[in-house]
């Protein structure tokens, strides 16, 4: 917990305020463009980059959030986490929300038991980072009928299990579609509504969906939606991205009332930097924020 001065009478008093809620953090508004920490993954892995120094860099690029991913987490003690969080606030960078892997479908209860406390440090560090959402990976059992049966219900059981922890840290925890159980919408669907859809949502990703299913899925996830991944890979002369229509997508989103990062994901080839700058062109196209 924090205390925050603040004006009641004309005297100064101190509110205590939770780690989600902390003065340190910029204000989010409903809608806002994010990047994706991934979407550089070269600089980040070679050391130009790190979770500090990408906030004046996210500044330069004119975008207003960061999603971190937890592979460049060195730790989740608060003297690193105030440095991260120094960096966004000194830069005016919202942190988006926390991108955390892992396994919730293993069988194996001893290393099931252990992804869930892990998960629930990462949240911790989430909360206090002033992230609003966590991505927790599902992994898979190699299976797909496994994964739509024994799999989901193992991520029903983690949800259920860290449901009290993300009310009380007031943070959302989120299902990206990234193979496993979290394959098809109706499964992330059926974690969602088996736990709590007031905490439990998606972390959409537009792309991560067979070709010729993307719009259906998309369009059954969007109302879920507590955080997008804007995935781009390649882009024509005109600016759009070539095997998909952004157009529809962003107001496919626009419909649904979605609130919160709509959030760069670039895996093309050629420089990252540059793909971030021609996706965030090309979401700002057709959604002003």
């Amino acid at each position: 917990m924090n205390w925050l001065p603040v004006i009641v009478g004309g005297v100064l008093v101190a509110k205590l305020i939770g780690p989600g809620h902390n003065a340190n953090t910029v204000k989010k508004p409903d809608v806002f463009l994010a990047c994706e920490t991934y979407s550089l993954r070269t600089y980040m892995n070679e050391g130009k980059y790190d979770l500090v120094s990408v906030m004046p860099l996210m500044k330069e690029l004119n975008i207003k959030g960061v999603t971190l991913n937890d592979i460049w987490l060195k730790s989740t003690d608060k003297p690193y986490l105030d440095t991260i969080k120094k960096s966004a606030r000194d830069n005016g960078i919202i942190i988006a929300g926390l991108i955390c892997e892992g396994n919730l479908s293993t069988t194996d209860d001893a290393k099931w038991q252990a992804q869930v406390d892990l998960d629930a440090k990462k949240m911790e560090a989430a909360a206090y980072l002033g992230a609003p959402i966590v991505r927790l990976n599902l992994g898979g059992l190699g299976d797909q009928a496994k994964d739509d049966t024994i799999g989901t219900d193992r991520c029903i059981a983690a949800f259920k299990q860290l449901l009290p922890l993300a009310k009380k840290l007031k943070i959302k925890m989120t299902i990206e579609n990234h193979g496993g159980p979290s394959k098809k919408a109706d499964n992330i669907i059926r974690i969602i509504k088996a736990t709590d859809p007031k905490w439990v949502g998606s972390c959409l990703d537009f792309r991560n969906w067979p070709a010729e299913a993307l719009y259906a899925e998309n369009a059954k996830m969007a109302q879920y939606a507590y955080h997008v991944h804007a995935k781009a890979y390649q882009f024509g002369a005109d600016g759009e991205e070539t095997s998909v229509s952004y157009e529809k997508l962003l107001n496919m989103m626009k419909a649904s009332g979605y609130k919160g990062a709509v959030s760069i994901e670039f895996e093309g080839p050629g420089d990252q930097i540059d793909g971030v700058k021609k996706t965030r062109d090309l979401i700002l196209k057709y959604w002003k924020m």
